[in-house]
């Protein structure tokens, strides 16, 4: 079986057995591929993110349209919306801080998955309840590519 790996402990005659993963180390060209992309694709998303959190904290009058009425949000909560916007944004742009770009992360993916269930619940056309899966792909490419670029190798 590949990846299995036996072995002996000490001369003892007890037996270990574990388990190596397969993987493949990617050439340095596409390493650094990986990282342009990551970083392409994270720099868009956090100036998308920041961008909106803007629109709602200044009070844009189609931003505030969309989210007051056709979508049916309590005026009071569209500032903090801006607010946790902006912190995303700013949280995905923080170097080597693995596990805050996670959390900033999951408070992404579970704002999309939301602002989703709020668009097909609210009116639109068919194409605009499609926006947040839309932009929940360049997240999810942003996450996985800022894993690879971490890990340095692609796991099979």
């Amino acid at each position: 079986m590949k990846g299995l790996v036996l072995g002996e402990i000490g001369g003892t005659g007890r037996l270990i057995v574990r388990f190596r993963p397969h993987t493949v180390v990617m050439p340095a060209w596409a390493g650094r591929a990986t990282q342009i992309a990551a970083m392409a694709i994270t720099g868009l998303v956090a100036v998308i993110w920041v961008y909106f959190g803007r629109l709602y904290l200044i009070h844009d009058p189609g931003e505030w349209r969309i989210a007051g009425q056709q979508l049916g949000y309590p005026l009071y909560i569209i500032p903090l919306l801006g607010v946790t916007h902006i912190l995303a944004g700013v949280g995905l742009l923080i170097p080597n801080v693995p596990r805050l770009t996670q959390w900033v992360y999951a408070g992404l993916s579970i704002n999309l998955l939301l602002a989703f269930y709020s668009q097909l619940n609210g009116g639109g056309s068919t194409w605009e309840k499609f926006d947040p899966i839309l932009v929940m792909v360049f997240v999810s490419a942003s996450y996985v590519l800022r894993r690879c670029m971490s890990a340095n190798r692609w796991s099979i």
